[in-house]
């Protein structure tokens, strides 16, 4: 008969002949031990868990205490290769705000409550669900990355509930609208309306549009290559946004594809001159991220299936995507109206 294995008692490393416990105490927080011989670690994991159970338990000297600020530099340190240099910056921000609470703090007295305690006072100053959650997000991940290395035990974001969001906003344009902005900047900024071509018919991030390099251009191929969010993917150039990038390069002066000296620089001078165009044109409620929306709308109201609409606007997830979903009820309808067509359709009789 095959002895059932204790769980929460490991050899490690591997091979080695020593020993670890591995377990969990009242608050979710992971230890781990190392004991030596199998036969004492089993007895050792046993006594902890009665202890636990009994509430007797104390958690044994760990040596020098981890201060959370040096937690947080040595994670975002170990993830920065494996993220676009957006998210990196997005996460550094974010972490800052709690770095600001808890530097000099051991990282592993950060318990549950004072996580959520931290992130309700930044609710009172009227940030969104959907905001409070991405901070919640990148301090979880980072925490993550501490276990990885070996840092610390446990994550005690795992056990904050994240904040209720409000349903995802999606503003597109509408045809007269665009007629009537399109009027204002070939009026005002005619310049400028190559760039509004550009992520009206790419669904570009303001970032990726901002990042984007002629050498990563290929008109030959009809393909951009930009770097974002979602790190890198590719984008297929419609005869609309080849125009675009021709005139754009035609009064090209640096390796920038859209004006400005960098992605920063040429992201606020759109939002600068988009806004006033937007007024003049009594275009309400209305962004620069929601010509991206426009981008995938249109898409859907054309008749493109979810899953290609999903790679065309480069969304990790086809639960993101499935937002645009009601805006094509008479694509929809066509489908489902199949189910009629095939029901009426006499069935051959393929049996002998």
């Amino acid at each position: 008969m095959t002895r059932r294995p204790n769980r929460g008692v490991e050899e490690w490393p591997k091979g080695s002949g020593s020993w670890r416990i591995d377990y969990y105490d009242s608050e979710g927080r992971r230890h781990r031990e190392k004991i030596g011989s199998r036969k004492l670690a089993i007895a050792v994991y046993h006594q902890r868990k009665l202890e636990i159970w009994e509430g007797r338990f104390t958690p044994r000297d760990r040596g020098p205490k981890l201060l959370f600020d040096a937690m947080v530099k040595q994670a975002l340190a170990h993830r920065k290769p494996r993220l676009s240099i957006e998210t990196h910056k997005t996460n550094e921000k974010n972490l800052s705000l709690f770095v600001g609470l808890w530097a000099k703090m051991p990282a592993a007295q950060l318990t549950p409550g004072r996580i959520t305690a931290a992130l309700n006072e930044m609710a009172k100053d009227g940030l969104s669900g959907s905001s409070l959650n991405r901070r919640r997000a990148s301090l979880a991940s980072t925490f993550a990355t501490a276990i990885e290395m070996g840092l610390i035990d446990a994550n005690p974001v795992v056990r904050v509930k994240p904040y209720k969001e409000n349903s995802h906003r999606i503003r597109f344009l509408g045809r007269d609208e665009e007629k009537r902005l399109r009027a204002v900047i070939r009026e005002w900024f005619p310049e400028r309306e190559p760039e509004f071509d550009l992520a009206l018919h790419t669904g570009m991030r303001g970032g990726e549009q901002f990042s984007l390099t002629w050498e990563n251009v290929d008109l030959d191929r009809g393909i951009l290559t930009v770097t974002g969010k979602t790190g890198r993917r590719f984008i297929p150039v419609n005869s609309a946004a080849r125009a675009a990038l021709e005139k754009l390069h035609a009064v090209s002066s640096s390796d920038y594809v859209c004006r400005g000296q960098s992605s920063r620089g040429g992201k606020r001078s759109y939002h600068v001159w988009l806004k006033v165009c937007l007024a003049e044109a009594k275009v309400l409620n209305f962004r620069r991220h929601d010509l991206r929306h426009t981008f995938a709308s249109r898409l859907v109201m054309a008749g493109v299936d979810i899953r290609t609409v999903q790679e065309l606007i480069g969304h990790k997830s086809i639960v993101m995507t499935i937002r645009y979903a009601h805006l094509s009820p008479g694509h929809q309808l066509a489908s489902v109206e199949k189910l009629v067509t095939a029901l009426d359709t006499p069935q051959q009789d393929t049996m002998p």
